[in-house]
């Protein structure tokens, strides 16, 4: 599976090119599929002027902060929700009167782990904008 950072969209496999939009992934791609870097201008094994478009290139430090940025509140939502379900079980056990707050709590949990799953795509979003931004940054600065 292989997101693309043009079109924002994923492709299930391993992919060439986004099923999507068409662009090829990481490298530039002639007819006959020989893989070229980002830089090329002709294929390196046949020689094809035809070479395809990849892919925006996203920057270094965006790939680590990204999968931070989508395992830490996971995690964070994890724990949480372990504690509710001890602190959940001994208000069952000892105070009855407290059930009805108890499972007000449990209702914006389970808010927040709705949330938490709709994460991605806002981040995909965010990331695309980011890149879009970035890429004609660079095209006004070449003029």
């Amino acid at each position: 599976m292989k997101y693309c950072y043009n079109c924002s969209r994923i492709t299930l496999g391993e992919p060439l090119f986004c099923n999507f939009c068409g662009r090829s992934y990481e490298v530039k791609l002639c007819p006959r599929l020989h893989p070229n870097p980002r830089a090329a201008q002709t294929c390196s094994q046949c020689g094809s002027r035809d070479l395809s478009a990849p892919q925006p290139k996203i920057p270094f430090w965006l790939k680590p902060l990204v999968s931070l940025v989508s395992v830490l509140p996971g995690l964070v939502l994890l724990a949480v929700s372990v504690l509710f379900l001890g602190a959940f079980v001994q208000v069952m056990l000892t105070d009855p009167a407290m059930q009805s707050r108890m499972m007000v709590l449990g209702l914006l949990l389970a808010l927040l782990w709705y949330l938490y799953m709709k994460l991605p795509l806002f981040l995909r979003r965010a990331i695309h904008r980011l890149i879009s931004k970035t890429s004609s940054d660079e095209r006004q600065r070449h003029r």
